[in-house]
């Protein structure tokens, strides 16, 4: 099957060319590389297609946000696998190999094994769970990689490297481009789920990550996009039954990261979350009456797949 690369780059100078060269080095190669470039103010396109054959770069205009170029690259490829790869991984050398070696019938989205860069014996994710609360978080975070070495079905796929077949993104739309920045991918995993897609960890696909070496841990931009964001999956996506069930355990929620990033210093930014999401509400409950008309698995049928016990998997 052909296969396309789709990588978002915003200035990011110091990790692109290393995430390259590891896709120039894979022992299987792409059938496409498609570099989306989101207004970079570092050149770091500059010379790309010349020194990596093969590479097109498709600049844009302004920052259009990752879900958006993620897009662009989408519709600029026609592959009928398309991967999303951050600009700030390392892919093992047999990394497309083993998630071609997985592409069966009954999968429709492949997560990897991403690692610390800086703590290889370390994971970031080994795939992605979500929450009856509609917060997503990374499996085995900060935990050895060794305890998560059997392949198993996960909720979703952490984009920094996830494999998607084309179909699946079609029927999806894409991501929401509304997202900007992060859950983006917590968002369309959902989705995918609520049309009965299924999504496969393969731990044999390992995956290096500067973790947040773009956005920075505890920013402005990751305490806003991450608090906004998390609104909206969990409104967008819940079924009726479901959200009504839990909208007291949401509320909850939300009070203690409140505490929690009020303590960091992060009030302002916390607050601004929620007053956009308020803003945007209408937007939001246009999004969710398409999605609960297509869904395709019932209540029953997702509780079964969300993970009951958010307070552990997020504070």
């Amino acid at each position: 099957m052909s296969v396309a690369a789709v990588i978002v780059n915003y200035n990011g100078e110091k990790t692109l060319r290393d995430c390259l060269q590891s896709l120039a080095q894979q022992s299987v190669p792409f059938t496409e590389i498609i570099i989306v470039d989101n207004a970079s103010s570092d050149r770091s396109w500059v010379g790309l297609e010349e020194k990596f054959p093969g590479v097109k770069v498709v600049r844009i205009a302004e920052n259009s946000g990752f879900p958006a170029a993620c897009n662009t690259g989408i519709r600029n490829s026609t592959a009928d696998l398309v991967a999303i790869l951050n600009n700030d991984i390392r892919l093992d050398l047999d990394w497309l190999k083993t998630m071609l070696s997985k592409v069966t019938p009954e999968w429709d989205f492949w997560a990897s094994q991403v690692i610390f860069a800086e703590s290889p014996d370390q994971i970031d994710s080994a795939g992605d769970g979500m929450t009856v609360i509609g917060a997503g978080y990374k499996k085995g975070h900060k935990k050895s990689a060794s305890l998560y070495n059997a392949e198993k079905e996960t909720f979703g796929a952490c984009a920094a490297a996830a494999l998607y077949r084309r179909s699946l993104l079609d029927s999806l739309e894409g991501f929401d481009e509304d997202f900007f920045l992060i859950y983006e991918d917590a968002d369309l995993g959902f989705r995918a789920r609520l049309l009965n897609s299924r999504c496969l960890y393969v731990p044999g696909a390992r995956v290096y990550h500067r973790v947040n070496f773009s956005i920075g841990t505890f920013s402005h931009s990751y305490v806003y996009y991450g608090q906004r964001n998390s609104e909206y999956v969990f409104w967008k996506n819940m079924p009726t039954p479901l959200l009504l069930l839990y909208i007291p355990e949401r509320l909850l929620f939300g009070l203690l990261s409140l505490v929690y990033f009020s303590l960091r210093g992060k009030f302002f930014s916390f607050m601004k979350a929620k007053v956009d999401f308020l803003r945007n509400f209408k937007m939001i409950m246009k999004k969710r009456k398409k999605i609960q008309e297509t869904r395709k698995i019932t209540s029953r049928e997702l509780r079964r797949l969300l993970d009951r016990n958010w307070l552990r998997n997020r504070l």
